[in-house]
């Protein structure tokens, strides 16, 4: 997880949105993290961490908006 002592509370409140959004996005499709993760190429922990607020690359988002169908956007200013 990330220290979230250090980041705004802007910030915050938009990585617990993203967490969420992709959470509920995998679920609501119907895919567990490791078929996730194995379509997209990434390990069943690097999804965990992405929908639990901890450490990620920003190439994932990429990855994983592609996979939803969602546009990147979405993960940033929804809400």
């Amino acid at each position: 997880m990330i220290d979230t002592k250090t980041i705004s509370p802007e910030n915050q409140k938009q990585m617990k949105y993203l967490s969420a959004l992709l959470r509920e996005t995998r679920i609501n499709a119907g895919y567990t993290q490791e078929q996730v993760a194995q379509e997209i190429k990434l390990s069943r922990n690097s999804i965990s961490k992405i929908e639990n607020m901890g450490f990620f690359r920003i190439q994932h988002l990429f990855l994983l908006a592609d996979f939803y169908e969602i546009p990147v956007s979405e993960l940033f200013y929804g809400d």
